[in-house]
């Protein structure tokens, strides 16, 4: 543990292979899809040139939640970049949700009171119609009691509002700053707890806080992820932490629970990717490499 933690009045722990063994559910020989957790993934926008990369996005997300544990991955893009998300995998399934933006309707309503965890932000983009939309997603997921991440775009559609502790809000440095007017430091892990925490309290939700000193708090504990190496530090691979998070809530976990596993997993992967590939990883690896750290946990009951 860094000596500015050890020191620091604001109490932090450390992150472990512990934490990620007590949110890898055991599974039961009669389980089936729906039975080890349901995730809904909402996200992407039609950007123009962006688009193949904000298809992608939503599709990080949702490959990750399957790989991790959830039973069943459902993902929900505009219909302009319906095809194209649907072409990442064959193991997906995709639907439209809205024409250019995703929108609120009762279709998506229906969606979210059958799922367990719902995933969304990834590449809605900014403007006003998609924030709207994400919000009220977020407020009927919470209505509904539903386990919520919120990343990217989306985290902005909750500024100044009142959430839920089955609600986890996952910034990087620029966001957080966007949400609540604070700046972190890169390397200060008490001063990236303390304001971390004080957003936390703020909007009854927890926080994880993205960057190489990653933070997870509930408003009244903390814990830091430490990863060795950066070969994370490329695009997409945030989209792949937050299907990790959905998956573990989904298949059960408590989300603060969710959020510290999926946060250890993603930098015990970068690790593990550091040694083989160096600095030279993409999104893609990081789910290839779930299965070789997680199938150590893998328990199976009544047999």
């Amino acid at each position: 543990m860094p000596d500015d933690v050890k020191n620091s009045e604001v109490k932090v722990d450390l992150a472990s292979e512990a934490d990620l063994s007590l949110a890898s559910a055991p599974r039961s020989v009669f389980s089936d899809k729906a039975t080890r957790g349901i995730v809904l993934v909402i996200g992407g926008s039609d950007r123009l040139y962006g688009a193949p990369v904000l298809a992608s996005k939503a599709a990080y997300n949702s490959l990750a939640a399957l790989r991790t544990a959830s039973g069943y991955a459902k993902t929900y893009v505009p219909r302009d970049i319906l095809a194209l998300t649907r072409g990442f995998s064959p193991n997906m399934v995709v639907n439209a949700l809205g024409s250019k933006s995703i929108v609120f309707n009762s279709a998506i309503k229906r969606e979210i009171e059958k799922s367990d965890a719902i995933a969304i932000g990834m590449g809605i983009g900014r403007k006003s119609a998609a924030l709207r939309a994400a919000y009220s997603i977020i407020k009927h997921g919470m209505a509904k009691g539903k386990k919520m991440i919120v990343d990217a775009d989306a985290i902005g559609s909750v500024k100044g509002r009142k959430l839920s502790k089955d609600v986890v809000i996952t910034p990087h440095e620029k966001e957080f700053l966007r949400l609540s007017g604070l700046t972190v430091s890169k390397t200060d892990i008490k001063d990236r707890a303390a304001k971390a925490m004080t957003v936390s309290r703020k909007l009854n939700a927890n926080v994880l806080l993205k960057g190489h000193y990653t933070i997870i708090t509930d408003g009244t504990r903390a814990k830091v992820s430490i990863p060795k190496a950066a070969a994370l530090a490329t695009m997409g691979t945030g989209d792949v932490l937050s299907g990790m998070i959905a998956a573990f809530a989904s298949a059960g976990a408590p989300v603060y629970e969710a959020a510290v596993a999926g946060a250890y997993l993603h930098g015990r992967i970068g690790d593990l990717l550091f040694e083989a590939k160096g600095n030279h990883v993409i999104a893609s690896d990081v789910i290839d490499m779930i299965p070789s750290v997680l199938k150590k946990y893998d328990k199976t009951i009544g047999r």
